[in-house]
């Protein structure tokens, strides 16, 4: 069963809108009758298009509170909340004053006009009397984020953003909190001590923004660089705690205990792999060096990070040190496992994929290009999807045990046949395939620093001229890593038992998804079936109240109400086939794509394993067993007796052949060790992957409810006009 196979494409029916749609949260007055749509406020000056009363919308003061809960906005938004609330802006308990709302504007960059539009937007015009609540303020603080990225600043441009909400940037919050810093600083002196004012009881309504406040100090940088990338793990400190200084050490007692514990056991390695040709002395030397540099550029120890045996996490060292851009550490206590949770929210890089229309090429030779951008980078790019399979495969190259994501095939069959290249679909498909597989890779903590990946993106001529350069001297990650001395100790003893666990897991719940995928497809198809089908009833409908009066030519007087309950029938028929084409849509593009992504993760994770079995192979029995037999030889040779006769330099050969076995069997040990190491570290990013479960189906509810109450409105309103329809009572 091919990932990307669908249906046959069917053929389309035809949508009864025209014009440009207007959202459900739109904020501005509708305009004529031609751009109304299911979603418009039925306020314009011509009729609807449908001539029915529109289905009745919460009221902008509501959608503006319910919009963005606490729950679901980025750590600033909470701060800048709480950060005016201290700042004495507090209009009662959890809410504060316009006027405070208003310093945000302050260096923002942002017109006069377009502040007062943000401001009547959130009040809802109202703003001598509002005050504003926590979920208030998030919407303002999106609005002014939109703003400086020159969107549209609407409640549905919001609304749109939910899943990646703009973080702006407000001068105004930071001087408040230097301000309040300066403040404490002096308080906090013996000559303010005394006549310093008993502090302020906070409010129920500014608990929970405290605590989240109290995590984020101690978590604020685990996301500068979680996998000490792209220098691999440079800057481990191996050997060292890692403690918050604000936490008791008690606290260590009650952290969460790693996944399979981390106690040391004994090796059942070759004895060759636990020393080196090369002198203690140069090996702590490169390893103080490593220490060094790591602290240099801020960049630690991040998810390969490990400490003491006897502590937590996926190999006892959870995320480790975390610098931040100046440098400074900022460390937890305690222990991480593997999937412990979200522990800081953070703006998701997104990367674009279009079709260009046009083919380049010649006859027999056309191919398609796509304009790859990226916002945050600033950079377009075009590239061809042969591009696309040349980095994946340079990646295969050098990081062959990492979570790779997929890429959509050049070619799909279905039934049997093979697709034709050009066919709409199809192109479509693909091209989704490669939005969700750059973006993958952009967000992944190494691969996103790789430096393929980086000149994939940015540097805008062809890749023709430099694939096989870059191709030949690509070089596993591994390669020319020392081992650091407590890295094999720091592994859990059942690590191999939970990766066949894990293993075992995602093979089914892969091929779960891969039906899950197909059968929503069905669903999908099945819903454009049914809306064609109420189109076609709906035109039967009209053309059997042209022969009414012929048919009931008896008594004609009830006709022209029968006709008219009829047409009302009709006209909320399309309504209704309008609302399924829209629902279809919308699952073709949101939840379908959803769930193809939560498939290919769980693929990739399943075809990581599959490459274990491939290339972690090694060869050390044999290798032992010939170290024997040479140093056998070699104690013969030199028991010999004086004049025994011996070739030339044999004993050279065979001391020289000793020790290069030896450095081979502790270079593939010391490769099987960071294996290890590199595939916790992947299960530890791809346990992130059950919160997009979560929010793939919160998503999906809300969006069901809104087109299930779309449709209950229609028919409803078609219930109140056949009321009228005769009886004969």
């Amino acid at each position: 069963m091919s990932l990307f196979g669908s249906s046959p494409p069917e053929e389309p029916s035809q949508s009864t809108r025209s014009g440009k749609s207007q959202s459900l949260f739109d904020d501005d007055n509708a305009a004529a009758a031609g751009n109304s749509s299911i979603f418009d406020d039925g306020d314009g000056s011509g009729p609807s298009p449908w001539e029915m009363p529109t289905p009745k919308k919460p009221a902008k003061g509501d959608m503006v509170k319910t919009l963005l809960p606490a729950p679901s906005v980025p750590e600033s938004y909470i701060d800048a909340f709480d950060t005016l609330l201290d700042s004495g802006y507090m209009s009662g308990p959890g809410s504060i004053t316009v006027a405070g709302a208003k310093k945000l504007f302050e260096g923002s960059g942002i017109n006069a006009d377009e502040q007062a539009r943000i401001i009547n937007i959130v009040t809802g015009g109202h703003e001598s009397s509002h005050a504003l609540g926590r979920n208030e303020f998030n919407v303002l603080v999106a609005l002014i984020g939109l703003a400086q990225e020159h969107d549209e600043t609407t409640l549905d441009g919001v609304d749109e953003r939910r899943k990646n909400l703009p973080e702006p940037s407000l001068p105004a919050i930071q001087h408040m909190r230097t301000a309040k810093v300066s403040e404490n600083t002096e308080s906090s002196s013996p000559s303010s001590r005394e006549t310093r004012a008993p502090p302020k009881q906070s409010s129920p309504e500014e608990s929970p923004g405290k605590s989240r406040q109290l995590r984020k100090d101690s978590l604020e940088n685990l996301d500068a660089d979680p996998w000490g990338s792209p220098a691999l793990h440079k800057g481990h400190a191996h050997t060292a705690s890692v403690q918050n200084e604000e936490t008791p050490s008690a606290n260590e007692a009650t952290a969460a205990r790693p996944l399979g514990g981390t106690a040391a056991g004994a090796r059942t390695t070759s004895a060759f792999a636990t020393r080196s040709e090369i002198p203690d002395s140069t090996s702590s030397t490169l390893a103080n060096e490593d220490a060094s540099a790591g602290q240099t550029d801020g960049t630690t120890a991040g998810w390969g990070s490990f400490g003491n045996p006897g502590q937590g996490g996926l190999g006892s060292g959870g995320f480790g040190l975390s610098g931040d851009d100046q440098g400074n550490q900022a460390g937890i206590t305690g222990s991480r496992s593997l999937g412990g949770g979200r522990t800081h929210r953070h703006i998701e890089e997104t990367v674009t994929v279009n079709l260009l229309p046009e083919k380049e090429g010649m006859f027999l030779f056309q191919h398609r290009n796509y304009e790859v951008k990226s916002a945050r980078r600033g950079s377009t790019v075009i590239r061809r999807y042969s591009d696309f399979v040349w980095l994946l495969d340079c990646l295969h190259k050098r990081y062959p045990f990492r979570l790779l994501p997929l890429l959509p095939p050049k070619r799909v069959a279905v039934n049997g046949r093979h697709l034709a290249t050009n066919d709409s679909n199809f192109i479509e498909k693909r091209r989704r395939g490669l939005v969700r597989f750059t973006n993958a890779l952009v967000r992944h903590p190494v691969l996103g620093q790789e430096e393929l990946v980086k000149m994939f993106l940015t540097v805008p001529t062809e890749l023709a001229g430099l694939r096989k350069q870059v191709s030949s001297s690509v070089q596993e990650e591994f390669v020319g890593r020392q081992l650091p001395p407590d890295l094999e100790d720091s592994l859990p003893t059942n690590l191999i038992d939970t990766f066949d666990t894990v293993r075992s897991g995602v093979r089914q719940s892969a091929e779960a998804y891969i039906n899950l995928c197909t059968l929503l497809e069905r669903l999908m198809k099945r819903n454009q079936g049914i809306a064609a089908d109420y189109l076609r009833f709906s035109h039967a409908l009209i053309n059997l109240t042209e022969n009414s009066e012929s048919t009931y030519a008896t008594d004609t007087n009830d006709v022209p109400l029968l006709n008219e309950g009829i047409k009302s029938t009709a006209k909320h028929l399309a309504t209704s086939q309008t609302l399924l084409e829209d629902e279809a849509r919308a699952w073709d593009e949101g939840v379908l794509e959803d769930f193809k992504k939560q498939r290919d993760t769980l693929v990739g994770v399943r075809d990581m394993f599959d490459r274990r079995d491939r290339y972690a192979k090694d060869n050390i029995p044999y290798l032992e067993r010939r170290i024997e037999s040479n140093e056998q030889k070699l104690q013969g040779l030199m028991n010999r007796p004086p004049n025994a006769p011996v070739k030339p330099g044999e004993q050279e050969k065979l001391e020289q052949a000793v020790r290069t076995d030896k450095q081979s069997i502790v270079d593939q040990h010391a490769r099987g060790v960071f294996i290890k190491e590199c595939i916790r570290d992947e299960l530890s990013f791809f346990q992130q992957s059950q919160y997009h479960i979560s929010k793939l189906h919160q998503d999906w509810s809300q969006e069901r409810v809104k087109y299930a109450e779309l449709q209950a409105d229609n028919w409803r309103a078609l219930s109140d006009q056949v009321e009228n329809m005769p009886t004969g009572d």
